[in-house]
């Protein structure tokens, strides 16, 4: 884009495309969120909102990691294509007090990695930066896209909350520690975590991607293992690994196979994910654990 005016007569006609796309086909009224506790005691969230459309819900949000800190977010329409995109980053303050998320125009970098996302064709986007800074108890709003004449408004909501360690997800993690071959075991991590998939990092091992069931697209996930109650036991790349929680790891059975993903290139990018020490300053890289709804969070 040359200008921020050009951009904004793209958009302008992009959302136009986007309106004929869906046209007799309403949307339902609904809200559509993604997120991730940590262990440094946090929960972030993004929360959509479709405003008062009609008829049945068509309109999805997929998340794609980008890079470094920073995330896709995706709406598609019934056909499977893009309407609107747009990329997310978050940081963290030096003393861990505040969160920055600044969401961004998605371009080059976009249209190279999904050339076919709205069948060759720019998809809209913002036309310039959105910055929030949040508080943990805080949340604020950016204003994305509407579909004229169907009711649809659609603003994304980002909240940062303490973590109260509710067990709803499918795996559940509470003060964590994790032992390699029998050794000393790595942890505590400091705070419970709960969600769909699980994750841990250790460092110079890399990071390991857990679920109780095999993630559909995803490749490089093997079933490893099996948790019992409070404990998880998994083998892969000939190393075993026993994983202990405080409280039963399951919120609805006692026992599941577990599927495993191991990266050992994976790094935890910026410094949202870290805990704050006592001088109120973040720490170094350290062993940590999350989860999440979306593999996404952590994989491209």
């Amino acid at each position: 884009m040359c200008s921020d005016a050009r951009r904004i007569h793209h958009n302008e006609d992009m959302r136009a495309v986007a309106a004929a796309l869906l046209a007799g086909v309403g949307l339902c009224s609904g809200q559509l969120s993604s997120s991730v506790t940590l262990s440094n005691g946090l929960e972030l969230r993004i929360q959509t909102n479709l405003g008062q459309p009609t008829g049945q819900q068509t309109l999805r949000v997929e998340m794609a990691r980008a890079s470094g800190d920073s995330f896709y977010r995706i709406f598609k329409d019934q056909n499977n294509l893009a309407v609107f995109a747009y990329e997310v980053s978050v940081s963290r303050s030096a003393d861990g007090r505040q969160f920055y998320f600044t969401a961004k125009p998605a371009e080059a970098e976009f249209a190279a990695r999904f050339p076919n996302a709205d069948s060759g064709k720019p998809v809209p986007s913002l036309s310039s930066e959105q910055k929030l800074e949040l508080r943990p108890g805080e949340n604020d709003h950016i204003g994305l896209f509407q579909i004229p004449g169907m009711g649809t408004s659609v603003t994304e909501d980002f909240q940062v909350r303490p973590n109260n360690g509710a067990a709803n997800g499918r795996i559940s993690f509470s003060s964590l520690r994790v032992s390699i071959n029998g050794g000393e075991p790595l942890g505590p991590a400091r705070a419970s975590v709960s969600g769909r998939y699980a994750m841990f990092y250790i460092p110079g091992r890399g990071g390991y991607f857990l679920s109780t069931e095999l993630p559909e697209g995803r490749n490089g996930f093997v079933k490893a293992g099996s948790i019992d109650g409070a404990r998880l036991r998994f083998t892969i790349e000939n190393d075993n690994y026993e994983c202990t929680s405080a409280k039963p790891m399951l919120p609805n059975s006692e026992s599941a196979e577990v599927w495993v993903y191991h990266d050992p290139s994976y790094k935890p990018s910026g410094n949202w994910t870290q805990e704050v020490g006592p001088s109120g300053a973040t720490q170094p890289e350290q062993f940590f654990a999350a989860a999440s709804d979306s593999l996404s969070w952590w994989l491209p």
